[in-house]
């Protein structure tokens, strides 16, 4: 089984797991559902993008991430809507741990309303923080 293949069940195992329990999320006060919009935003089964590798195995390992960010979040980052959908942002900086060595990370969970005005699971998303680079200006960082 290849790399991705046997990361790829893993995610699904968690996130149909997931699927039946739920989440709360106090941000938006609500309860919001796990359904297959998300795992297919996230393996690139949908949509005229496909995901490179690197980032379909980065989304599938961040998916515990992401419901303990919608579980445990208080405020919404942004709110933003395209077309007829509305679409909320909950971020947060979460240690992830990554074969051996452990890095913070921001972490980004995409919502969206569906036509019922229930919250939706769409994506996961997260930035690496930059290595300390020589800095430009004349002036260190205290």
């Amino acid at each position: 089984m290849s790399k991705l293949k046997k990361v790829k069940q893993e995610a699904w195992e968690f996130y149909n797991s997931w699927r039946k329990v739920k989440s709360y999320s106090p941000a938006l006060q609500s309860e919001v559902r796990i359904s297959l919009l998300g795992w297919r935003h996230i393996s690139g089964a949908t949509g005229a993008k496909k995901r490179t590798y690197s980032d379909t195995h980065r989304r599938f390992k961040l998916l515990p991430y992401a419901k303990q960010i919608i579980e445990t979040s208080t405020t919404i980052q942004n709110v933003s809507t395209k077309g007829k959908k509305t679409f909320y942002v909950i971020e947060a900086m979460i240690e992830i741990k990554e074969n051996t060595h452990r890095d913070f990370r921001k972490v980004r969970v995409i919502l969206v309303e569906d036509k019922q005005k229930n919250k939706v699971f769409y994506s996961v998303m997260d930035k690496k923080q930059k290595k300390e680079k020589a800095q430009k200006s004349g002036t260190p960082h205290a």
